[in-house]
């Protein structure tokens, strides 16, 4: 597939979007962002782009890229789909939410296609400047051949490593990445460092010591696993770390937060989360909100404040 001799549309010029509209016109390709006004815009045109109006890059295009907001994608779709229904464009997503969860139509001529980068676009395009590639997944949903490999080579052009290039589904890609954050990178590592971070304070321990054991460290930790493996990373602590770890570790996650688990992706894939998310936004992000203003005031943020740059 020669992926430069297509327009590509680029729709958004957020995180990921100007990572892919970078990516993609330092690989040759002709790419043309089209972007709502504000600082997508302006930060396309400093950029070098000339962003033209959603729609007319839209109509500018053989392979448009939906690279804007999840609960913003639905909108913007239906207001586009009549240049889908005759199946002469290509449709890609970096994420699955929106085709899967967000209830836009489909249509049987038109070929879909989702490649995800497993990083953000800021780390996307860093990697991309280095010569090296990150790893990621794609999906596709066509009566055409021709879109399986128009995915794998954007995925090659956007800078995602051909070795790592993982296929999926549309659902499975949602689902896996929703549980992900929530769980484990949004959720559950984060929650799990400022509680720690909390109860060493409540037992008199200084917040300094406090940061650096139960917050600084995780990222040490997770360095190590990834480059050993789980037992990789067992061999190289302490034995009296691999023992404390093993024996309350357990404790901690045990049964019950695994049942806790179910229920959370149980709630993904029937739609729960995705209406909980709707509502929020609907609302004006009350919850959103709400955090970072605790946040702002919390005793682990003032401890990283005061401690920033020092390692």
């Amino acid at each position: 597939m020669h992926l430069n001799q297509r327009k590509i549309a680029v729709l958004g010029y957020g995180n990921q979007g100007r990572a892919h509209a970078l990516n993609l016109r330092d690989s040759g390709c002709q790419v043309i962002v089209g972007a709502r006004p504000g600082k997508g815009f302006e930060l396309a045109q400093r950029d070098g782009f000339t962003p033209l109006p959603i729609e007319e890059a839209a109509q500018a295009s053989q392979v448009i890229l939906f690279l804007l907001p999840d609960l913003i994608i639905p909108e913007v779709y239906s207001q586009l789909s009549p240049l889908f229904s005759e199946g002469q464009r290509d449709i890609g997503f970096c994420h699955g939410y929106a085709y899967h969860l967000g209830g836009i139509e489909k249509f049987p001529k038109t070929g879909y296609f989702l490649v995800g980068p497993k990083g953000a676009g800021v780390v996307l395009r860093e990697t991309f400047q280095n010569g090296k590639s990150l790893p990621g997944v794609f999906a596709i949903v066509s009566p055409r051949k021709e879109t399986r490999e128009l995915a794998l080579a954007y995925a090659k052009a956007v800078g995602i490593s051909e070795k790592t290039l993982i296929e999926t589904t549309f659902q499975e890609e949602t689902e896996c990445d929703l549980f992900g954050e929530q769980v484990v990178l949004c959720g559950g590592i984060l929650e799990l460092m400022e509680t720690a971070f909390q109860v060493l304070i409540e037992k008199g321990q200084t917040p300094e010591m406090a940061f650096f054991e139960c917050c600084y460290e995780a990222k040490l930790i997770l360095d190590v696993w990834m480059k050993e493996g789980p037992q990789g990373l067992s061999k190289k602590i302490s034995p009296t770390a691999f023992f404390g770890g093993l024996t309350r570790g357990r404790r901690l996650i045990d049964e019950n937060t695994r049942e806790k688990m179910r229920v959370m992706f149980d709630e993904i894939r029937s739609g729960h989360f995705s209406a909980e998310w709707k509502a929020e936004a609907q609302a004006g992000f009350p919850t959103l909100e709400k955090r970072l203003q605790e946040q702002s005031q919390s005793e682990l943020q003032k401890t990283y404040d005061r401690l920033k740059g020092t390692w």
